[in-house]
């Protein structure tokens, strides 16, 4: 399971690399991602007992764990109505690739692609993004959103493992 952390001690990106190292060296954790302006990092648990020993290890470390606030997760430092993504990662799969990027509200968030799979479905954020990626998918994406008006869509150009460009269109609700 996916959980968001927070530590009042994180200032820097080197703090989330120093934290990275005491979660992915815990058995059954590993960090997704981090927002060192936000003071946040997500980590992937196989359980919930595994909170009580990072907790442990990361005070160790100097990052005691702090309260999670509503705005520190969703973009306390971003702005919805001009952020976007600034870069995408792209990494081949056996079926085709993982588009990935990091996301405001301090996720790692992103689509799969299955090359065989003509009209696949939009993939979605814990903040509400919806993201599509392939041939025309800034002008998909938009038929497959319940109420596209409340959407600001972003359109991306990537290249994919084997060569060929594809678009990545990212929706973000205009509205938290």
């Amino acid at each position: 399971m996916q959980i968001l952390l927070s530590s009042p001690n994180i200032t820097c990106d080197h703090c989330i690399e120093t934290i990275r190292g005491v979660v992915d060296a815990t058995d059954g954790a590993r960090l997704i991602s981090g927002n060192p302006d936000a003071k946040t990092f997500t980590v992937d648990v196989a359980s919930g007992a595994l909170l009580d020993v990072l907790a442990t290890r990361l005070a160790a470390a100097d990052y005691p764990l702090g309260d999670v606030t509503t705005d520190a997760h969703h973009g306390a430092t971003a702005d919805r109505a001009t952020w976007r993504p600034s870069a995408y990662r792209v990494e081949k799969t056996e079926v085709g690739a993982n588009i990935n990027y990091d996301c405001y509200c301090s996720c790692d968030a992103g689509f799969a692609l299955d090359r065989s799979n003509a009209d696949p479905a939009l993939e979605s954020c814990c903040c509400g993004n919806q993201i599509l990626v392939g041939a025309g998918a800034g002008a998909r994406i938009t038929s497959k959103l319940d109420a596209p008006d409340a959407y600001r869509i972003d359109v991306q150009q990537v290249t994919m493992p084997w060569g060929q460009p594809l678009e990545v269109a990212l929706a973000i609700p205009l509205e938290a």
